[in-house]
């Protein structure tokens, strides 16, 4: 098996171990990955360097997946006049990748703090900036403010779940609980798109 092949084959098997463990990385070990492989730990390290940064692979993978895949609800406020139509897709649309963050903590740590460690315009956080700006849609005009607007909701959601996804509560909200992470969302985005 070439180089490319052998380590796109140890990407798939360690995710595929990453999901038959609900998104928990810290239960993927090593041995797990060469025993489900048929690779030696010297050759994957080989290829990757350590567990690491075969995970930080992996989890760039599953997420370009889920982004790539997420097709939010541009129905959502449809009788609504153009910038409360925007602001109740912008929610809906927020709400549901914040609970994923909390839903898969693991793998949402590791890339939220890869792409702030090498932020570029091929980055996860990147395309949510940029895919909360489409959802404003008309909503607002300006395109520099909707492009704050997106970057400070994303921003503050990335930071708020990497200060609470051990410690559930951070201000007046219980992280641990749905309708908090919602209110919390909704008071964000309220807050960002004040008239």
């Amino acid at each position: 098996m070439n180089t490319k092949n052998c380590k796109e084959e140890l990407i798939d098997i360690t995710i595929s171990l990453i999901n038959d463990n609900k998104g928990d990385v810290d239960k993927v070990t090593i041995r797990d990955i060469s025993a489900k492989s048929g690779v030696s730990i010297g050759l994957i390290n080989y290829h990757f360097g350590n567990k690491d940064n075969l995970i930080t692979e992996c989890v760039k993978k599953i997420i370009t997946k889920v982004v790539k895949e997420f097709k939010p609800n541009m129905e959502i406020g449809a009788m609504l006049p153009p910038f409360e139509a925007g602001k109740a897709r912008l929610i809906d649309t927020a709400s549901k990748v914040f609970d994923f963050f909390f839903a898969y903590p693991s793998i949402s740590r590791i890339s939220i703090l890869n792409d702030h460690s090498h932020f570029t315009n091929d980055t996860n956080s990147y395309f949510s900036i940029k895919g909360f700006s489409s959802i404003i849609g008309d909503a607002v005009k300006d395109r520099s403010k909707k492009e704050l607007i997106s970057f400070s909701l994303a921003s503050c959601m990335q930071v708020t779940f990497l200060k609470t996804v051990d410690d559930k509560k951070f201000l007046d909200y219980d992280f641990s609980i749905q309708e908090h992470r919602n209110r919390y969302i909704t008071d964000l985005i309220d807050i960002l798109m004040e008239k």
